[in-house]
């Protein structure tokens, strides 16, 4: 290179001629790096600033002898290197042979920032390689690397830099125009498919042409890889149209898309709801994905509102959507829009000229085929319906003068009724709307026949007295009475009913008893035209009547009558309405006879029954006043709503009292049994089956008396309506009960003492008495252990009755107890050759009164050798689950009845089966042990069938309450 300033000057210029040789960004700055080589500089390399990803990236090289690259060198700013320090300088940094030049525009305030950032937040030199270059103020554009500068080119590098950073600016401008330009061509392309497609659309009123040639050119021009059109039908957008890779898909009436607009939050009902474009992204794509393809959702609408929405995509893998594409997107949907609106009213339009001309139409065809007569003039000129012409004997087309003058007054207006050729007509006329300056106004005329109206208000007329007249006779059965004052009350009636002279109201019972007559008459034992009637069981019209066939009619002069048979339940009878004149009947008489024979033979019904009510009422109470139970009907309430007769006698009350006051029977109950008395009733209340007690109730003059009590509620009874209860003394029985128990508690007390002696003595024997022998000892020993349980049951019966019943429980292992209660039965099974089985399993220690437990165990053992035959087996099972004891005792004898097994827990109870005769008991094992079982915590359960044997099994949980405290 030349020295001096005019060489320097020279060489700047080629180096900006270089610069401007060409516009394109990489062939600038290759030209510029070339043109430097050949000033002298060995080796040139520009590495450029990328905002997006803040790197600094090598963009082009050059060198002398083999080429030069630095094209794969990307150096992040906000780390430490030459490149990146020379990028934040003010001027050029020499690094040995190698000169780093910043290529920048403007005030370099990051190369200082403590001194010159004014922005917030503040910049230092720790800093700003985050913070500087999304500054305004930053414009630094990237790093010149020069090797084997001359030394008198080193003055003008700064000049290069400017240089340089000035052709960057030129390529990016340039860059910019190409853009500009090729949006330009882009939006006139555009622009024409616009208009291709609106000119489609505008041009056609039919909705699904448009909506077709509106989503395929979306495809077609657009590149849109998906295209669904729905619509706003009832409230709900709806899918209708969708073009999918070219293909269209017509999906109305069976789309995924229906959703409510005011709720839905699809972005199909969003898009309408809100009034406005919704870009979202495709979700299914967007998992960890850099590019995250979108779909817009642009609603169809116009000044009246939102029609429907336009979704568009460019697919699974497709970029985004363009903000220009969308703006034709929204300016094809409000085209759209108004396209659709006038497809809308044009096919409103036409759907309603159609329906007005089917309308006029089905009008004329109606006026033709009305039921009423129809009369139109206009002027002088007139149109008369099919029904107006032959009531009037008109031609279709006339003129007002054939009218009968008759009508005119009608045509004026007024309604009017007259006859015309024997049927009776109702006219209304009267002008049809104003008529025009200089016209006379239309009239019409409208003849209803009204025949059978007149007719049918005459026989209403004619209905309305008789049913008022079997009004009468209801209040008159209604109002009670015997069976003669209700045939009296009836005989009233049936003389205005049907006009008769003569009515005769007769009972039968083994000959006819007269209940009234109208006439005196004497009872006759000839034939009767009632029991004829009855016999035939049919009403019988005779327009003559032979006296002798009929001798009430032959005593009251009847040469016509009707004979009416009455049955109802136990009444048996009819009546007699007899004319002294020959009579037909006519049928509208007879049609009447059926409604007054059934309400006639109801109400005397009634009364018969009335009276026997009556009668067993009087019976009844009669019964309930010498009866020795009291009986009480309760409200729901418990207050009394009637006692028996009977509890003056028993308890010293009124029996009326509760009809002054209003009494609650549980307040007469013992005060310390009114919770048990009070227990019963809410049982009775809720369900309705008997409920059993036995509690104390106070006599009027205070004594305590005990009764045994049966309730069962019936207020769902219609008869009844409340709560029954019936209360028994049973003084008397609680005292034998009591002299009974005292008795066989001294008894059974007797007998223990020798009963000890025996089981001792036998013990001892069995000892010293050889093998033969000692199957006899324990036969006695066996013998003498079940008269102890009988013993021991009938003394635990008494303490169970007197209230001293008890059970210690303490912590035990029960295997002992249990093997010795299994080796005293073995001898038992032996004797009565039936096979016993112990299954005993390893027993945790538990809390309970194991002599108790093995004294409830030997009761069933004892019942299931007892029951079970010859060659059967018994078994004996304990185990362990679940925090409970199980202990089952299980026999193949003959089993229990499914109606005795709810019994058999009961005292002194024994079963009734045919297999269970002979055989000895007391019946209280089973009673005692379900109360042992009960003090225990525990259950009893029983399972049997007639024939299959028995299993009763034992639950007794583990511990008691506090155990190990």
């Amino acid at each position: 290179m030349r020295p001096g300033t005019s060489g320097v000057l020279l060489t700047l210029g080629r180096l900006q001629a270089a610069l401007l040789k060409d516009l394109e960004p990489r062939a600038i700055l290759r030209n510029f790096l070339e043109a430097a080589t050949e000033e002298g500089i060995e080796r040139a390399a520009l590495f450029l600033f990328h905002p997006a990803t803040r790197e600094l990236v090598g963009e082009v090289a050059s060198g002398r002898g083999q080429h030069y690259t630095v094209s794969s060198i990307a150096l992040p700013v906000y780390t430490q290197g030459p490149i990146q320090e020379a990028f934040f300088a003010e001027g050029p940094v020499k690094r040995g042979e190698e000169w780093l030049i910043p290529v920048a525009q403007g005030i370099f305030c990051w190369s200082d920032p403590e001194r010159r950032c004014t922005e917030r937040p503040r910049a230092d030199r720790g800093s700003r390689a985050l913070i500087c270059p999304s500054c305004k103020h930053f414009s630094a554009l990237g790093v010149l690397s020069l090797e084997g500068v001359p030394q008198g080119l080193v003055p003008a590098l700064p000049l290069v830099a400017q240089l340089t950073a000035l052709a960057l600016r030129n390529a990016e401008l340039f860059a910019q125009r190409e853009e500009a330009l090729s949006r330009l061509s882009l939006h006139a392309e555009a622009l024409s498919s616009v208009n291709e497609i609106a000119r489609q659309i505008a041009g056609n009123l039919d909705v699904n042409q448009i909506l077709f040639n509106l989503a395929l050119a979306l495809h077609r021009y657009f590149g849109f890889y998906r295209v669904t059109v729905a619509l706003v039908q009832g409230g709900f957008i709806q899918g209708h149209i969708t073009v999918k890779a070219g293909r269209v898909l017509w999906t109305e009436g069976r789309s995924r898309i229906h959703f409510p607009v005011q709720t839905s939050p699809d972005p199909f009902a969003r898009a309408v709801r809100e009034r406005r474009v919704l870009v979202l992204p495709n979700e299914a794509q967007a998992g960890g994905m850099a590019f995250v393809p979108v779909s817009a959702y642009v609603p169809i609408q116009d000044e009246e509102g939102v029609l429907g929405v336009i979704a568009v995509d460019h697919g699974e893998g497709g970029r985004g959507i363009r903000s220009d594409e969308l703006k034709y997107v929204e300016l094809l949907a409000r085209m759209a829009g108004v396209a659709l609106r006038n497809a809308q009213a044009y096919r409103e339009r036409t759907e309603l000229s159609l329906a007005l001309a089917a309308e006029r139409r089905r009008l004329a065809g109606i006026l033709e085929e009305m039921p009423d007569g129809v009369v139109v003039l206009l002027g002088e000129e007139g149109f008369a319906n099919r029904r107006a012409r032959e009531a009037l004997s008109l031609e279709a087309g006339f003129r007002e003068a054939d009218l009968p003058s008759i009508l005119l007054p009608a045509l004026e207006g007024g309604r009017f009724e007259l006859n015309l050729n024997g049927r009776s007509y109702s006219l209304r006329g009267g002008p049809l709307g104003a008529a025009a300056e200089g016209e006379e106004p239309a009239k019409m005329l409208v003849l209803h026949d009204i025949t059978e109206r007149t007719w049918m208000e005459a026989r209403l007329k004619e209905q309305v007295a008789f049913t008022s007249a079997l009004v009468g006779m209801a209040q008159a059965a209604l109002g009670g009475g015997g069976l003669e004052e209700v045939a009296r009350g009836l005989g009233g009636w049936l003389l205005r009913i049907f006009r008769a002279e003569t009515v005769v109201v007769g009972a039968w019972a083994d000959g006819l008893r007269v209940l009234w007559a109208n006439r005196p008459i004497l009872d006759s034992p000839g034939p009767t035209l009632i029991q004829k009637a009855l016999n035939e069981r049919k009403v019988l019209a005779l327009q003559e009547v032979a006296p002798e066939d009929c001798t009430l009619a032959g005593a009251l002069g009847v040469r016509s009558a009707l004979a009416l048979p009455l049955v109802a339940g136990a009444f048996q009878g009819g009546i007699l309405l007899g004319y002294t004149q020959p009579r037909a009947f006519s049928q509208r008489v007879l049609s009447r006879v059926p409604q007054v024979q059934n309400l006639a033979a109801l109400a005397l019904e009634k009364a018969h029954l009335f009276q026997e009510h009556q009668a067993n009422e009087a019976r009844l109470k009669a019964l309930f006043a010498h009866s020795q139970d009291v009986v009480y009907v309760l409200d729901e309430q418990g207050y009394i709503r009637w006692v028996s007769e009977s509890a003056r006698a028993v308890l010293g009350y009124d029996p009326e009292g509760y009809q002054r006051a209003r009494v609650r029977a549980l307040d007469y109950v013992h005060p310390e049994d009114r919770t048990l008395a009070e227990e019963l009733w809410r049982r009775l209340i809720a369900s309705n089956e008997t409920v059993t007690a036995t509690f104390r109730v106070l006599k009027a003059d205070g004594t305590p008396v005990p009764f045994e009590a049966w309730g069962r509620n019936l207020l769902a009874e219609p008869r009844v309506g409340g709560v029954v209860v019936d209360l028994r003394d049973i003084t008397a029985r609680l005292e034998a009960e009591r002299v009974k128990s005292e008795f066989i508690a001294a008894v059974s007390h007797e007998f223990r003492t020798p009963l000890a002696v025996i089981m001792g003595l036998a013990e001892l024997l069995k000892e010293d008495v050889d093998e033969k022998a000692k199957e006899s000892v324990e036969l006695i020993l066996e013998s003498a252990f079940r008269l102890k349980n009988m013993v021991d049951n009938l003394l635990d019966a008494s303490r169970l009755e007197a209230g001293r019943f008890e059970v210690v429980r303490r912590p035990v292992l029960l295997t002992p107890f249990l093997s010795g209660l299994v080796r005293s039965f073995q001898g038992v099974a032996r004797l009565s050759g039936v096979a016993f089985r112990a299954e005993l399993a390893d027993l945790p220690p538990a809390e309970l009164d194991p002599e108790r437990v093995v004294q409830v165990l030997g009761n069933l053992l004892t019942n299931a050798f007892k029951f079970t035959p010859a060659g059967g087996t018994v078994w004996l099972r304990a185990r362990a689950k679940e925090g409970v004891l199980v202990l089952e005792v299980q026999d193949t004898g003959p089993g229990i009845s499914k109606e005795e097994i709810p019994r058999i827990f009961e005292r002194y109870h024994r079963a009734q089966g045919q297999a269970s005769r002979g055989v000895p008991g007391t019946g209280l094992g089973l009673y005692i042990s379900r109360h042992i079982v009960e003090a225990h915590g525990g259950r009893i359960e029983v399972e049997s069938e007639e024939g299959q044997g028995s299993l009763f099994r034992v639950i007794l949980p583990l511990y008691g309450p506090g155990f190990g405290h």
